[in-house]
């Protein structure tokens, strides 16, 4: 169970002007076509390493993260981008189980607001404002949808852990350890 951690904080503009319409303009252009289809979140997604601008974006916020979280001392560890759309579009309630010690939410487009659901409240966001809060300790989720037919919500992720955390003493690739002992674990809670 994860430890009670301080109410997430909206961040007004997470990106300066510039860099957030550009980052706008980019992702628009790709479309979705460029993108990976997540089903189990119904979402399509790019992750910063495929996507320079994403990754400079990435960059720029680590000193609003260390500043945000009081830590001189987490670093990044990963970013992506995911856009929702259509009647497929979910958010189920979950906590991270990734590299999220410390999650910023960034509102990159939309045609109508999605309210962000952490630790019991709704958070709603405008383009360019961030929710910040801590991924792997906070459940979060969406509500249904809303206007399937015709809305579309962007959101970037940016991830930072601690030094000693998992990601930078084994690797980004030991969260297929930890999700295969987490499928092991429900294996055996089942027989």
């Amino acid at each position: 169970m994860g430890r009670r951690r301080p109410d997430p904080v909206i961040i007004e503009e997470t990106l300066d002007i510039g860099m957030h319409k550009s980052l706008v303009d980019v992702l628009k252009k790709r479309g979705t076509g460029s993108m990976s289809w997540d089903p189990g979140f119904g979402r399509f997604c790019l992750s910063a390493q495929a996507e320079p601008l994403l990754m400079q974006a990435f960059e720029s916020v680590l000193p609003l993260a260390r500043e945000t979280f009081d830590s001189d001392t987490l670093l990044p560890s990963y970013a992506l981008f995911a856009h929702y759309e259509t009647e497929r579009a979910n958010l189920f309630k979950h906590r991270d189980n990734n590299a999220c010690t410390y999650t910023i939410d960034m509102c990159i487009y939309q045609n109508e607001p999605w309210a962000l659901w952490v630790a019991d409240r709704p958070y709603m966001l405008r383009p360019n404002q961030s929710l910040a809060y801590f991924g792997n300790d906070q459940w979060h989720w969406r509500e249904q949808f809303p206007s399937p037919a015709t809305n579309q919500v962007a959101m970037v992720f940016f991830h930072f852990v601690e030094p000693d955390h998992w990601y930078y003493t084994h690797g980004p690739s030991y969260l297929d350890t930890i999700r295969a002992k987490e499928k092991l674990g429900k294996q055996i809670g089942t027989m």
